[in-house]
C-alpha cells in the first residue's frame, strides 16, 4: 500500500486473490523477489521543497485482456515529493481511449479538491489553481471547451464535473508528453529503463547509509 512502485503489479495480481494459478504464484515471486532488492528504497520528502500541489492523470485504454476495461493511475505531487497515488481498473468500458483519459482525470479531480480541503484544515491554503496534467489533448479539449458534444453524452457526468471545476479555477488541465507523465507509472507494465526513470523523477531513492 505504500509502494508506489509495485502499485500497478499489485493491482492486477489482486484480481486473482481468489482462484490463483501457477502463473500468478510465479508473477508474485517476482514481486517479491523485486521488493527484497529495493528493500532500502523509499519516497524523500525534502524540508526544502515548495508546497505547491500538481496532479498528473493517466489511462490505459482497453489494457484488460480479458474485459478490456481501461485503468486508470494518478498521482499527486506536493512540491517535488508524491503525496498520493491511485492505480484501479475502471469500472467501465471506454469506447477510446479519450474516454478513458477524461474517466482517470475525473477522479484525480476528486481527489485534488480532497487534498485541497485536507491542506486547508492543515493550515496549507492552496493558491490559485491546482494544475493537473494529462497526455491526452482531446480529453483537455474536451474540459476546457464548453461546448457540449454529442460524442460524450456517455460521460456527461464527468464533463459537467470537471468543466465546473476549471470555470472557478479550482483545476488547471495542461498538456504533458507521454514521456514524462509520471502516472504512467500507474497505468501499465514497462521496461526496466522506463520504470527506473519515472522513480526517479518520484524522488524515489535509496535511502541505505
Amino acid at each position: 500500500m505504500s509502494c508506489p512502485d509495485i502499485s500497478y503489479a499489485v493491482q492486477v495480481l489482486s484480481k486473482f486473490v481468489t482462484k490463483p494459478y501457477k502463473m500468478h504464484y510465479t508473477a508474485l515471486l517476482r514481486v517479491v523477489r523485486y521488493i527484497k532488492c529495493t528493500v532500502n528504497q523509499s519516497l524523500l520528502f525534502p524540508s526544502s521543497s515548495s508546497l505547491d500541489m500538481v496532479g498528473y492523470a493517466d489511462a490505459d485504454w482497453a489494457g484488460c485482456p480479458d474485459s478490456k476495461q481501461s485503468t486508470t493511475g494518478w498521482c499527486m505531487m506536493l512540491g517535488s515529493y508524491m503525496i498520493s497515488w491511485k492505480c484501479k481498473k475502471q469500472s467501465r468500458t471506454s469506447k477510446s481511449s479519450t474516454e478513458a483519459e477524461y474517466r482517470s482525470m475525473s477522479a484525480a479531480c476528486s481527489e485534488i479538491i480532497w487534498l485541497r480541503r485536507l491542506l486547508s484544515k492543515l493550515g496549507i491554503e492552496m493558491k490559485g489553481s491546482t494544475t493537473l496534467y494529462g497526455d491526452n489533448t482531446s480529453a483537455i479539449r474536451i474540459a476546457t471547451n464548453p461546448v457540449h458534444h454529442e460524442n460524450t453524452n456517455h460521460i456527461d457526468v464527468d464533463c459537467h464535473y470537471i468543466r465546473e471545476l476549471v470555470q472557478d479555477r479550482s483545476i488547471s488541465l495542461k498538456y504533458i508528453s507521454s514521456k514524462d507523465q509520471l502516472a504512467d507509472l500507474f497505468t501499465k507494465a514497462m521496461s526496466r529503463s522506463r520504470h527506473n526513470y519515472l522513480l526517479s523523477k518520484l524522488m524515489f531513492c535509496d535511502t541505505q547509509h
